[in-house]
């Protein structure tokens, strides 16, 4: 029973994550996100389609779908996510995974979504505020000298495996089966990212990708 109740968990995890609310601010709007901008249900696409008024609220609901069911998970599992033991991890990553993958490949909307950014940055706040912080940090810089989003959100990606690479092995010099299994999953959801940033990254090498704040 503990394992279907575990399951039952993944699988609404999956259902939460899955939520688009870009789309559903577009649809409020009288329009589908999906054909405007960058095509993308994101939050970026929304600021850039909808204005701030609508973006940032989209922003913040992505970033909560994946902050608090991972909070309520940790605290159901014993609280401390750095002292959980290898079958725990595994559950609490179960669901980790899970959101992010309805996010990205939404079953409301025939499995397109958007690119995780937002959701993972709330996964990660759950997981450790620090690996978190070093990758909003991360973005935050890159968008002030670039203003490029997409570039900002991999390199991002690259501050966050740093961060948890300190955080799960360096800080007491060993590297348990659970902190292996944090770093593996966290290395497949990086990869997820760039993947769903590949048109971009091709928009960047072009120097045709789209700045932050531009009329253009």
């Amino acid at each position: 029973m503990h394992m279907v109740e575990n399951v039952i968990y993944i699988v609404a995890a999956y259902l939460i994550g899955a939520v688009p609310f870009g789309y559903l601010a577009g649809r409020l709007n009288g329009l589908d996100l999906r054909e405007h901008g960058s095509k993308n249900i994101g939050a970026t696409n929304a600021v850039r389609v909808l204005g701030k008024k609508w973006g940032i609220p989209v922003f913040i609901c992505d970033f909560l779908k994946g902050y608090l069911p991972l909070l309520y998970m940790a605290h159901h599992l014993g609280g401390d996510v750095t002292a959980f033991s290898a079958g725990q991890m595994g559950w609490y990553l179960g669901v980790l995974f899970a959101l992010i993958l309805g996010h990205t490949f939404t079953c409301y909307l025939n499995f397109k979504g958007g690119k995780g950014v937002a959701t993972t940055g709330g996964c990660l706040f759950a997981i450790s505020p620090i690996v978190g912080g070093a990758a909003l940090l991360t973005w935050i810089l890159m968008m002030v000298l670039t203003r490029y989003v997409s570039l900002s959100s991999m390199m991002a990606g690259f501050s966050m495996m740093g961060a948890a690479v300190y955080i799960f092995c360096c800080q007491d010099a060993s590297c348990s089966v659970a902190d292996g299994m944090v770093l593996g999953l966290l290395g497949l959801i990086f990869a997820l990212v760039v993947w769903k940033h590949r048109s971009n990254i091709v928009r960047l090498c072009n120097g045709t990708e789209p700045k932050a704040f531009s009329k253009k």
